[in-house]
Parts: C-alpha cells; sequence; structure tokens
C-alpha cells in the first residue's frame, strides 16, 4: 500500500475519507454508468446536497434508514450521503421480497426506507405498503432511483466525527432461518477495504467493476478501495453476459470478480472465442463470497488468466 492510500486509511470516517480524496483528485473519476461519470469532486458536493435533502426530511444523526436499490450512481450517493449526516443505514438487496424485508425493517427499527419504485417487474413501493400494515411504526418511504433528496449544505450539522458507533446494518439471507444483523461502524468498513486494496496490489491505474449489488457489504469495501488509491470503477445495474462486455471494454477495465457464478459466467463467454482474450485489459480477477473449486479455477486459468500478468486472486 503506498504512502498516500496507508494515509487516507486512516481516516476517522467514511466522510472524511471522502473528503480527503475528493481534496486529493477532486477530476478523477470515481464511479462510471453507460454515459455518466461521478467524479471524487463532485461525490463531495453532491453527497452534500443529498445530506441536506434527507436531513429536510427529519433524517438525523442515528436514525435508521434502510435502502433495497439497485446498483446505480443515486445509489452510490445516497449511502454516502447518509455517512454525512451519521445516520444508521441498513441496506437491503434488491432481490429480498417481503418476508426478508419485512424482518429486516421491523428488527433495525428503521424510520425511512428507500426503495426504487418498480424495478425488473416488482413494485418495491407496493411491497412497502403491504409491509406498513403490518409493523407498529412503519418507516416513511421515499422512491431513491433516478432521482434524491435534494437541499442547501448550510442547513448540516458538522459531520460525525467518530468512527466507532454502529452506522451501518447488513443482512444475512436468512436461507434456513431468519436473517441476521450484522453491524458495522465506519472504521470497521474502512479496515476492510484497506486490506482488501493491501491484497490485491492496486494503483491509481486501475479500473475497477461493480457487477454485485452495491447493497452487499462489498459495496463500502470496494468504495474503500477506490477512495484510498483514486481510480474509478464501472457499476453494472444488472449484470448478464454477454451484453455487460460492452463496459468493460468501453471504460478498459482492468480488476474484475465477484462470486463462482461471475467466473462461470465469463468462462462460458471465453469458450465462445477461445484465441481472443474476452477482456484484453483485464490485469485481475478476484473472487469472493462462495467457494471456488479447484477444478473450476484450473479451467479458468487455462482458457484465460494464464496469459494474464498477474492472474487470479
Amino acid at each position: 500500500m503506498n504512502e498516500t492510500a496507508h494515509s487516507l486509511g486512516a481516516s476517522g470516517t467514511f466522510w472524511e475519507l471522502i473528503e480527503r480524496r475528493a481534496a486529493l483528485t477532486p477530476d478523477r473519476p470515481f464511479l462510471i454508468q453507460d454515459d455518466r461519470t461521478l467524479t471524487f469532486g463532485e461525490l463531495r458536493a453532491r453527497g452534500e446536497r443529498v445530506a441536506a435533502g434527507l436531513y429536510a426530511m427529519g433524517v438525523r444523526p442515528g436514525s435508521v434508514v434502510a435502502w433495497q436499490l439497485p446498483t446505480r450512481l443515486e445509489t452510490a450517493l445516497l449511502s454516502f450521503a447518509l455517512t454525512r449526516i451519521g445516520a444508521v443505514q441498513t441496506p437491503l438487496i434488491p432481490f429480498y421480497r417481503d418476508r426478508e424485508i419485512g424482518f429486516a425493517l421491523r428488527e433495525s427499527k428503521a424510520e425511512f426506507f428507500a426503495v426504487p419504485g418498480t424495478w425488473r417487474g416488482f413494485d418495491h413501493a407496493a411491497m412497502a405498503g403491504r409491509l406498513a400494515v403490518e409493523l407498529e411504526h412503519p418507516p416513511q418511504v421515499f422512491e431513491a432511483y433516478g432521482t434524491l433528496p435534494d437541499g442547501d449544505p448550510a442547513i448540516l450539522p458538522p459531520p460525525p466525527a467518530d468512527g466507532t458507533p454502529v452506522r451501518w446494518i447488513y443482512w444475512t439471507s436468512g436461507t434456513t432461518s431468519d436473517p441476521k444483523g450484522v453491524l458495522h461502524t465506519d472504521r470497521s468498513l474502512i479496515a476492510g477495504g484497506s486490506c482488501l486494496a493491501h491484497a490485491l496490489h492496486l494503483s491509481a491505474d486501475d479500473t475497477g467493476s461493480m457487477a454485485f449489488p452495491f447493497a452487499h457489504v462489498a459495496g463500502p469495501d470496494y468504495s474503500v478501495m477506490l477512495l484510498l488509491y483514486g481510480f474509478p470503477a464501472v457499476l453494472f445495474e444488472h449484470f448478464a453476459m454477454p451484453d455487460a462486455l460492452a463496459g468493460y471494454w468501453r471504460h478498459g477495465v482492468t480488476v474484475a470478480g465477484g462470486s463462482t457464478a461471475f467466473y462461470s459466467m465469463f468462462l462460458t463467454e471465453q469458450r465462445k472465442a477461445p484465441d481472443v482474450r474476452l477482456i484484453p485489459t483485464l490485469r485481475l480477477l478476484a473472487g469472493g463470497g462462495a467457494p471456488k473449486p479447484p477444478r473450476s479455477t484450473t479451467r479458468w486459468c487455462a482458457r484465460w488468466a494464464s496469459s494474464s500478468p498477474t492472474g487470479t486472486a
């Protein structure tokens, strides 16, 4: 880890990390999605305006805000705006339905709930309405897909200075029982992202990718890597092959990855043209979230990673 990244990793809070990176490289891209780009400077400036809009809605330091949103620039802005206020946020995977969402809203005592409206044929606002009938204290529901709350940052209190209180609640899937709420602080997520960045040997010349749900804990962890090293990531709202390849090619992605399912999809596409490297700029494919069967890894290396400068991680 270089000296700048090491220094940034000592930031006390998530918002402090954002401010320090924005001061260093305000014009460098942070997130890219289709034809839209959010720079580090815009992250700070727009994040404050969204925070002010949320504050005007009644969100305060310590308020519990649940959000169930797809991987979009707006989702990242909303999440980081909540760090500016010092709210407690509980991200929820977009594919969860009434059972998991109802449980998380009830257990977290969420006061606000951001939804995308109707997304991929499912009406999340209607689900929130159904759940409100069952909850003793239903949250205030608002849509945050194409537009976000907006306000004057002058109304905001100072940002939080302590990164040790719990401000993040992530949920297990609850496949065999009720979901479990996993508690995180700003500092625990910064530490996790710092360790991941160190393990992957990243640099400011890289271009990453987020094909996984931003609502997964990997969302802030991956964002920490971008903030530490000052390089961008390409967002995929819905990952499907071969359509997603255009984004990798267009933006010259050097670092990709995901669960074993992603490996399988990449491998399937590579087999269609075994003599042409699927993503020519790729130098690293990192995996997590599920075991990597040795047979699959061997096939991957034989087909693709063996011609990569650094192979797989």
